[in-house]
């Protein structure tokens, strides 16, 4: 079984081990090796695994992912063979590790502040490349946080960050697990990890973490929604907490010289400004569809259909609110028929004492259907020509 060497030194990124064994990967041009000792933290928790480089010799091999193996041994996979027995110098993403790692003493913290604060149970952690996620089940079945409830998991995490308390990783003799006070039970009965956080968290888990809640660094905590009946929390910390806050400020600095304001005043800039821009639609509507009106008066005929008033008309893509506006004010009227093509889209109607079934003549014409006296679809100008072909010959449907 491989000594796993993360449990004792988190901040291991080098060390010294000899392949143990090598088979083919499950890939062209990789292979599974394990070693006798190892860094590499493994899949496992929710928590990613390590990459770095195996060096032998002038060889220099990259790790592309570990994980264990039913045994305990842990498997590197890898671009190069390694034979057995040869002795390899093992270097680990410190980068990647140290993400994890704020990543990963953040979730402990956050749980046990929800634990504590709320009486919400956390089951399960993910750690994604951009933000992490842990689903947690809340008293009664909640699947909501509230703001406030937010903010004050928020600043009870950030205030004992900054305590920067030290965080302590042991395997307890059976005697001393069954005495100490954890969050939740171990899912492992056999070589129990345990993690503990200043005097405020203590819980079961085989991850790696930073030696003090000071090198978290920051949470910030960026939504919480339903999701299967309990609450998922997502949220960032260390230097994924800090690069958001560089990123939104950057663009709520640009947002604010754009609208003259603030950053401090840019959602009720941006209500007001989304409220004017409401307002001047509606206005461009209503005159865009009063100059549909005249052009449908304008192409109105009394001959083509007797007893109704047919308007056959064509014209290019229009906004589909100020023609949906203009043909109900056209149909009101009594005695109207109306054959439209703007764009590629079609709108068949009449008034409700004319009785031509749109429905089907839309459908003879062109894709599309609808209502007997409205229909609409997809087709081209000569579809209103054809329509109005139909209409000359056989006249209104009895």
């Amino acid at each position: 079984m491989t000594e796993r060497l993360y449990y004792d030194d988190a901040y291991l990124w080098q060390f010294d081990a000899t392949v143990t064994s090598v088979r083919n990967g499950t890939r062209p041009g990789e292979w599974e090796i394990t070693l006798d000792r190892s860094a590499f933290y493994p899949t496992s928790g929710g928590q990613p695994f390590d990459t770095g480089t195996l060096t032998f010799g002038k060889v220099k091999a990259k790790v592309t992912d570990v994980e264990v193996a039913a045994d305990g041994d842990v498997i590197h996979t890898v671009d190069k063979e390694i034979p057995v027995g040869t002795a390899v110098r093992g270097e680990i993403d410190g980068a990647r590790r140290t993400d994890h790692m704020e990543q990963h003493g953040g979730e402990h913290m956050l749980a046990g502040a929800i634990w504590e604060k709320l009486g919400g149970t956390t089951i399960g952690l993910h750690l994604g490349q951009t933000e992490s996620t842990i689903d947690v089940s809340m008293p009664e079945g909640r699947t909501h946080l509230t703001e406030e409830e937010i903010l004050l998991l928020e600043n009870t995490v950030n205030e004992r960050i900054r305590l920067d308390a030290p965080i302590r990783c042991w395997f307890p003799e059976e005697e001393e697990l069954k005495k100490l006070p954890l969050r939740k039970a171990p899912t492992v009965t056999e070589h129990v990890r345990i993690v503990a956080m200043g005097d405020f968290e203590m819980v079961a888990c085989g991850g790696t973490h930073p030696s003090s809640t000071g090198r978290i660094g920051l949470i910030k905590i960026i939504s919480a929604i339903p999701a299967k009946g309990k609450v998922r929390v997502s949220f960032v910390c260390g230097g994924r907490a800090v690069g958001l806050f560089q990123t939104y400020m950057r663009y709520a600095d640009k947002a604010g010289a754009a609208l003259s304001c603030p950053v401090e005043k840019l959602s009720s800039a941006a209500s007001d400004l989304k409220y004017r821009l409401s307002e001047a639609e509606k206005k461009a509507n209503r005159l865009e569809s009063r100059e549909l009106l005249d052009r449908m008066a304008q192409a109105e005929s009394g001959e083509d259909v007797p007893g109704i008033t047919l308007c056959v008309l064509t014209m290019p893509e229009t906004d589909s609110r100020a023609v949906s506006a203009a043909v109900s004010e056209y149909i009101a009227a009594k005695g109207r028929a109306l054959l439209l093509c703007a764009g590629e889209r079609l709108t068949f109607a009449r008034s409700a004492d004319v009785k031509i079934d749109m429905n089907d003549l839309i459908k003879r014409v062109g894709r599309g259907g609808g209502r007997p006296d409205m229909a609409s679809g997809a087709g081209i100008p000569e579809c209103v020509s054809v329509a109005r072909k139909i209409l000359m010959t056989e006249g209104i449907s009895k």
